[in-house]
């Protein structure tokens, strides 16, 4: 049996949480996990964190009963209900001045019998534990990341990195 908990902190820095989470009832036959940081210094970090999480949401309980069982089925569809976010998020920030650049990470961990289905964009992370060890499961789409899977810097240089916020990829327009 997997035990969920979700905690969301505002931090120190802004006024408004821009975090969504979404857990599924463990009783479903497809378990369903998401998490999205909405982009700090991007006006509408808020709404787009919730609009990534409905939306993908409603594609993956609107599509599983149409595809095969498979891994790569599976994999797909994730795939495509985060693309599905991403255009979801980006014509919202179309509609205001407001929401203009607006941007989230997203995560979605999808279980099916038994098996963990992962979804991933930006920085935040999936983390497994098990037997009191704990796996990081992803790997960040940021640029001190870049910088230290390519050997610039160590990953000690990287905590305290000026740019380590910068993400090479998340939903956004």
């Amino acid at each position: 049996m997997i035990k969920a908990y979700a905690k969301s902190d505002i931090g120190k820095i802004r006024e408004i949480n821009e975090d969504s989470y979404y857990i599924s009832d463990s009783l479903d036959e497809v378990q369903l996990y998401m998490l999205a940081d909405g982009m700090g210094g991007y006006q509408g970090g808020e709404v787009a964190s919730n609009l990534a999480i409905q939306s993908a949401k409603r594609y993956i309980e609107n599509n599983f009963k149409e595809i095969e069982k498979d891994k790569d089925s599976i994999i797909q569809l994730l795939g495509s209900s985060m693309e599905y976010a991403n255009m979801v998020v980006y014509e919202k920030s179309k509609e205001s001045k407001d929401l203009e650049g607006m941007g989230t990470t997203l995560e979605i961990c999808l279980i099916y019998n038994n098996k963990a289905f992962i979804g991933h964009v930006g920085d935040s992370r999936i983390y497994r534990i098990r037997r009191n060890f704990i796996r990081k499961l992803t790997q960040d789409h940021s640029y001190v990341q870049k910088l230290v899977k390519d050997g610039t810097i160590t990953q000690e240089e990287a905590i305290h990195h000026p740019q380590k916020n910068m993400l090479m990829k998340a939903l956004r327009m």
